[in-house]
C-alpha cells in the first residue's frame, strides 16, 4: 500500500495583510502496511511503512487523536487501489511542527544550510537526469556573471514555458539571497509564483540532485493587502526571506513605507517585467537604486511598445526553444463564417471537435475573448458541454469563491474548457492548455508571443497541438 502525504508546514499563518508559510518536508508517497486502529469510539487506520519509519496515524477530520500519537493526519479521502492519498488532509502533528517558531532567526539558519548546497546540473531527459535546461542555466550564469561586474537593472529574456520561476529560485539559492522581494502583475501568478518559491521548485523535486538534502526550505510571505503603518511593514519584513506581492500593491504603499521595503530587501526580482509601468509603480521601483535588481520577460518590449529599462544580459531565442524541443509545433485550424454570432458558434464547435479527439491526451481547451461582456456570452455555447466542466475565469466573476474553485477546478484537470479575457492572466502553468479558441483576436505583438508560448509547451504525456 502506498499513501500519499500533505506537506508539512513549520509556518502556515494567515493574517489580515498576509500570508506565512515555511516548509519542513513536501508532500510525498510512503509506502507500508495499513491496519485498522481503534481506541474508544476513535475508528482510524495506521501506516506501519516498509522502511521501518515512524508509524502515522490516519484520522477523519474533525476526530481528536490520541495524546501518544507523534505522527497524525486528518483527511476525509478514500482508499482507491493500491494507492490512498490524504494529500489534501493536514497534519494534526509532527515533530516539525514547532509552537512560536523564530521566522526571523531562521533566515540565516536557511542561508547556512544552503553554503556549499547548490550544484550547477543539466537536464538530460534522456539520462533522466533531472537538473536546469539550457536557457535556465544560461539566464543564471548570466545573472552571476552581471553581478561579478555591475548592480545595475538586469533583464532576462526567456520564452513563456521554458522556466522562469526555477531560474529564479535557483537565483534565490546560489546567490544565497538574504532577502529577495518578488513582484508580479497578477494576483493569480502571485498564488503561483509563491507556492513555486515554497518548495523550491525543481531543485527540491525528488528525484534531483540540484541542492543537498540538507538545504532548508525558506520562509515564503505572499502580501494581499498594503500595510498601513512600519510596525506592521516590520513584523512583515521580519518573517519573510521571500516577499511576494502584485506590482499595484507595492505602489500603494505610503512614501514613508517603500524606503523600508527597499532597505529591507537587497534583491528584487521582477516577473512578466513586460507590463506596462504606471507612474507609481515605476516610482516604487526607483528606490531599489541599491539593490540587485533583475527583471524577467518573454519578451524585451512593454505592452506599450517601448523597450524594458535595464540592461539585457540574457536573451533566449523562441526559435532556439522550439529546436531544443521546449514547444511542440501549433496546428492552425481556420473558421470561415463572416456573421458574428455564428462565428462565434462554428469556432466553440471546431474547438469541441478537437477537444474530444484529444481527450485522452488530458488537453485543456481555452475559448478567448476581449471583454468580460463577451466572454460571458460566449460561456453560453461552451456551458452545455457539462462533460467538461466549463468555468469562466476573468475580472467579472467577482466572488473570491467562485474564482478559487474555478482555479482548483482547471489545476486539477476538473474542468477542460476554460472561457477568459486576454490570455487567462500569467497565473497559469499548464502545459496541458494546448486547445486555443480565438473568438476575439489580440493584435500586440508582445501578447501573441507570449500566448503562443502558452500552447506549445512540451510534455511527453500531452502531444502536441
Amino acid at each position: 500500500m502506498k499513501v500519499v502525504f500533505p506537506a508539512v508546514f513549520v509556518v502556515d499563518e494567515v493574517s489580515s495583510l498576509a500570508h506565512f508559510r515555511k516548509l519542513a518536508e513536501r508532500s510525498h508517497s510512503v509506502a507500508g502496511a495499513l491496519v485498522a486502529y481503534s481506541r474508544g469510539r476513535l475508528q482510524a487506520r495506521l501506516l506501519r511503512p516498509v522502511d521501518g519509519a515512524p508509524e502515522v496515524l490516519i484520522l477523519p477530520k474533525g476526530a481528536k487523536p490520541p495524546r501518544d500519537s507523534r505522527y497524525v493526519v486528518a483527511s476525509d479521502a478514500v482508499i482507491e487501489g493500491d494507492v490512498w492519498n490524504v494529500s489534501g488532509g493536514r497534519w494534526l502533528r509532527h515533530p516539525e511542527q514547532v509552537p512560536e517558531f523564530d521566522q526571523a532567526a531562521d533566515i540565516d539558519v536557511v542561508r547556512s544550510s544552503w553554503v556549499d548546497a547548490f550544484s550547477y546540473v543539466a537536464e538530460d531527459v534522456d539520462r533522466g537526469v533531472v537538473g536546469l535546461r539550457v536557457p535556465q542555466l544560461g539566464a543564471l550564469h548570466a545573472a552571476q556573471a552581471h553581478w561579478s561586474v555591475s548592480d545595475g537593472t538586469a533583464t532576462i529574456v526567456m520564452p513563456t514555458g521554458t522556466g522562469k520561476t526555477d531560474t529564479m529560485i535557483a537565483l534565490l539559492v546560489s546567490a544565497r539571497c538574504p532577502r529577495v522581494l518578488v513582484i508580479v502583475p497578477t494576483d493569480a501568478l502571485r498564488t503561483q509564483i509563491a507556492e513555486k518559491f515554497l518548495t523550491l521548485g525543481v531543485l527540491k523535486v525528488p528525484a534531483s540532485n540540484l541542492l543537498a538534502p540538507t538545504a532548508r526550505f525558506p520562509s515564503v510571505t505572499t502580501l494581499n493587502h498594503v500595510p498601513r503603518s512600519l510596525s506592521e511593514l516590520n513584523a512583515i519584513l521580519r518573517k519573510s526571506h521571500v516577499l511576494i506581492t502584485t506590482s499595484h500593491i507595492a505602489s500603494l504603499c505610503a512614501e514613508e513605507l517603500q524606503p523600508r521595503i527597499a532597505e529591507a530587501c537587497p534583491y528584487l526580482f521582477i516577473d512578466e517585467a513586460h507590463h506596462a509601468e504606471a507612474p507609481s509603480w515605476k516610482a516604487f521601483k526607483a528606490r531599489f537604486g541599491a539593490s540587485r535588481i533583475v527583471q524577467f520577460t518573454a519578451t524585451p518590449f512593454r505592452e506599450d511598445g517601448r523597450p524594458l529599462d535595464g540592461k539585457i544580459i540574457y536573451k533566449y531565442p523562441l526559435k532556439k526553444a522550439q529546436l531544443e524541443g521546449y514547444f511542440k509545433p501549433i496546428k492552425f485550424a481556420p473558421v470561415t463564417q463572416y456573421n458574428r454570432l455564428k462565428a462565434d458558434a462554428a469556432i466553440a464547435e471546431r474547438a469541441i471537435e478537437q477537444l474530444r479527439a484529444n481527450l485522452g491526451k488530458g488537453h485543456i481547451l481555452m475559448a478567448r475573448v476581449d471583454t468580460v461582456e463577451r466572454a460571458r456570452a460566449v460561456y453560453q455555447l461552451y456551458s452545455p458541454f457539462t462533460e467538461f466542466k466549463p468555468v469562466q475565469l476573468h475580472s467579472g466573476v467577482t466572488s473570491a469563491r467562485e474564482r478559487e474553485q474555478a482555479r482548483r477546478q482547471i489545476l486539477s484537470g476538473e474542468s477542460r474548457i476554460i472561457v477568459c479575457v486576454d490570455m487567462l492572466g500569467e497565473g497559469f502553468d499548464l502545459p496541458e492548455l494546448k486547445i486555443a479558441a480565438f473568438h476575439d483576436i489580440r493584435k500586440s505583438l508582445a501578447i501573441t508571443l507570449q500566448l503562443a508560448g502558452r500552447f506549445t509547451r512540451a510534455r511527453s504525456d500531452l502531444g502536441s497541438r
